[in-house]
């Protein structure tokens, strides 16, 4: 018979309680915390972006109810993104959060040599050359191409980590931009003969009012 870890928890338990207490020692528990931490990839801290040409250090993308092990990175000055490990496993950012890197189009595919087009084969139209692979974050290494949802992608299979040009977040995961408060309240049907709101709610103070003047 195969012991669970529910059944070894629970003997644990009995035999503390034996010896007098059921609190675990408290090296213990952060002992088990640091080698869980261990087991789980994290990005180096000093994670560059790879698209930059003097790569910066990207940025941890704050998320405050979408909780992760691996955090979501983005650079701030491409607004590219790094998913690595399960940063995406339950959405890309909080329920009606709004952030500049969230609201960008996706931008045209351009040679990294001249910026001219390219053609569907990844070459250049204007300089003939090919389009280069990203470096990975993490590791270092090329990274290979793939499309989702039309959308063409960079990946490390590796690292478990996918990067996203500015704008292809956005069109892989079909985010709606964040809509503030004034523009949701603004009645679309409204015309301009009709009174304004503040000269309604006048005239119904004054109809109030007027028979005790």
């Amino acid at each position: 018979m195969t012991t669970t870890a529910d059944d070894r928890w629970l003997a644990d338990a009995r035999a503390r309680a034996a010896s007098g207490s059921w609190e675990r020692d408290t090296e213990a528990i952060f002992a088990d915390l640091r080698r869980h931490a261990a087991q789980q990839p994290r990005l180096d801290p000093q994670s560059p972006c790879p698209y930059c040409p003097d790569h910066p250090e990207m940025s941890v993308f704050r998320r405050f109810e979408l909780q992760t092990i691996d955090p979501l990175r983005f650079c701030s000055r491409c607004y590219g993104f790094w998913a690595v490990g399960d940063s995406l496993a339950r959405g890309v950012a909080d329920p009606g959060a709004g952030h500049p890197a969230l609201e960008q189009a996706m931008a045209p595919r351009r040679c990294r040599a001249c910026h001219g087009r390219l053609k569907p084969d990844d070459t250049c139209r204007s300089c003939g050359k090919s389009l280069p692979a990203l470096n990975c974050p993490d590791c270092g290494k090329p990274m290979e191409r793939f499309q989702r949802n039309g959308v063409v992608l960079d990946q490390c299979a590796p690292c478990r980590g996918t990067w996203f040009d500015i704008g292809e977040i956005v069109a892989v995961y079909q985010l709606v931009p964040h809509q503030g408060l004034a523009a949701s309240t603004v009645d679309e049907h409204a015309t301009d003969d009709e009174p304004p709101a503040w000269a309604i709610a006048l005239n119904v103070i004054s109809r109030m009012v007027f028979p005790f003047l």
